[in-house]
């Protein structure tokens, strides 16, 4: 998914966030849950749960900064980012919470720079730490889904992580977001799930983004698509996982389609696709639905179809899309 970040949205929002409060503690996620991408600064996310509903955010995208430290969009600090946490705790206060997302189709992964699995583990227990994480979220495309190495190193710091997270009697759980077609995942994109099942990674999710599918595939039907893609991966995931449950390797997928307008000309995602999709996830009890991206979720000015990252091309109401997906959280 695309990277655009902009440092001065991030200093428009400083002048109107609260101020630090006390540590609210992440609460447990319910088994399904919409959670779009979002950039942060973009959306207070309290008051956007508050106005809208949507209690739980992936916040994109954590990667490489000139040396094997995170920072939001490679460019903005996590010292820099003196809002968020407290953002973020009032979040939790109202029952929702964030999942971080590494990587995405800008910039360099922190695997790619980081030269071993200690400093890369180190860098990102440094973000579980900032923001008391209980969910990762590692967006691995381009051409970072066929760097061996880097997928090797990368497992090795997931698990570590993770047997970290258990020491201290705590949860980590971890999701990949991988690019996919009607067909299923690709060949590099099962060979990471297999890097990180061999390397002693608990896979929780395998979330797709079910968009840009080319010319192949009918673009007035990305509902069907992705539907198509969902079951796809279903059958891949019962490879991977021959012993597990129907019902676990349903709940383990996410599907994340880019909503309106896609980058693939002229595929669209509209609101009946919304709503077929959110039915079947339901009835197939798929864990996670998200979208690409919370910032596209109105239309654009004067009611432009273009293909913009702070609009989706269609017409419809603000968070119309949200309206849709929203019902999918479940109460628990």
């Amino acid at each position: 998914m695309k990277q655009i970040f902009s440092l001065a949205i991030i200093l428009l929002m400083l002048s109107g966030m609260v101020g630090a409060q006390d540590e609210t503690p992440a609460p447990i996620w319910p088994s399904q849950y919409y959670a779009p991408y979002v950039y942060p600064g973009t959306f207070p996310l309290a008051v956007t749960a508050e106005n809208t509903g949507i209690r739980f955010y992936t916040l994109a995208f954590i990667l490489a900064a000139d040396s094997c430290q995170p920072a939001w969009g490679g460019a903005a600090l996590l010292k820099n980012m003196t809002y968020l946490k407290p953002d973020i705790d009032k979040l939790r206060a109202l029952g929702g919470d964030v999942m971080v997302s590494f990587g995405g189709a800008g910039g360099d992964e922190l695997a790619l720079v980081c030269p071993n699995v200690e400093s890369l583990t180190e860098q990102y227990q440094m973000v579980i730490d900032a923001y008391s994480i209980t969910h990762l979220d590692f967006d691995i495309e381009g051409d970072e889904i066929r760097d061996p190495e880097s997928i090797e190193r990368r497992s090795l710091a997931i698990a570590a992580l993770q047997a970290t997270a258990a020491e201290s009697d705590t949860s980590l759980s971890v999701s990949f977001t991988l690019p996919v077609l009607p067909t299923g995942l690709t060949e590099e994109g099962v060979a990471l799930l297999q890097s990180a099942i061999d390397n002693g990674v608990v896979i929780d999710g395998v979330n797709i983004m079910t968009m840009n599918f080319g010319e192949n595939f009918p673009p007035d039907k990305m509902g069907d698509n992705t539907i198509q893609a969902a079951q796809s991966l279903f059958s891949q995931l019962q490879e991977l996982y021959p012993d597990a449950k129907d019902a676990d390797l349903w709940r383990m997928i996410g599907l994340t389609p880019m909503i309106g307008l896609n980058d693939s000309h002229p595929e669209v995602f509209t609101l009946e696709d919304a709503a077929a999709v959110t039915a079947f996830a339901q009835e197939q009890g798929i864990g996670r639905i998200s979208m690409w991206s919370l910032g596209r979720d109105e239309e654009c000015v004067s009611q432009q179809r273009i293909i913009s990252d702070s609009c989706s091309g269609l017409v419809h109401d603000e968070f119309a899309f949200s309206a849709v997906f929203t019902p999918f959280t479940s109460a628990e």
